[in-house]
């Protein structure tokens, strides 16, 4: 079944949808209208850069998933391909979405480039 379908059966108040799970920015958009249409929130699921524009981008949104609390595992450290995290917290709280073009991620290019395996 659909998240639609879930709508009009009245079996849900709130649809929950990721970038990384519904297949990109523009489906979890969709996800988000159709929830907003019938009065629903509609939470992104994830986080990161795509799911960061997807809730600054919705009226329907009230919390953003920051972090995976994991044993083995550091949020506050930048992947190795990016220079810092895209979504750094506030002493109150709050991730703010970033100035830098696209989807504001500070990509190291000299990562990049030492990586990169073929340009054919």
């Amino acid at each position: 079944h659909s998240r639609a379908d879930w709508v009009k059966a009245g079996a849900c108040d709130i649809l929950r949808a990721g970038a990384n799970g519904v297949g990109g920015i523009s489906p979890c958009m969709k996800v988000a209208s159709l929830a907003e249409a019938f009065g629903m929130d509609c939470e992104v699921h994830g986080n990161g850069a795509a799911s960061l524009a997807v809730v600054g981008a919705i009226r329907n949104c009230r919390w953003y998933e920051r972090g995976l609390l994991h044993p083995f595992l550091e949020y506050d450290e930048p992947a190795a391909y990016l220079n810092s995290i895209v979504d750094p917290m506030d002493e109150q709280g709050f991730v703010h979405l970033s100035d830098r073009p696209g989807l504001g991620e500070d990509i190291n290019f000299d990562y990049i480039e030492t990586h990169t395996v073929s340009r054919d």
